[in-house]
């Protein structure tokens, strides 16, 4: 595991959401980062119709940029 990893968190509003973020984490990174543990429960919890808010860290704060923009235009194709 790096020294230093960077947290970032973002809104998803779906599981497939959370499961692209971590499939992009494992291409960048393989096993050196960190995610928030029971997302699954809080999106039953909230019934899919609002954001969760997940934390991840990565050792790189590009992914973070990345991975928040990706977020971003996926938020804006759900409300069209």
């Amino acid at each position: 595991m790096p020294d230093k990893l960077h947290r970032f968190t973002v809104e998803l509003y779906d599981s497939a959401q959370w499961y692209e973020v971590i499939r992009e984490a494992n291409q960048w990174f393989g096993k050196d980062w960190r995610g928030q543990r029971n997302v699954l429960k809080k999106f039953m919890r909230e019934h899919w119709t609002k954001p969760v808010a997940v934390w991840f860290e990565v050792p790189d704060p590009k992914f973070a940029s990345w991975i928040t923009l990706k977020c971003a235009q996926n938020k804006q194709k759900k409300q069209t």
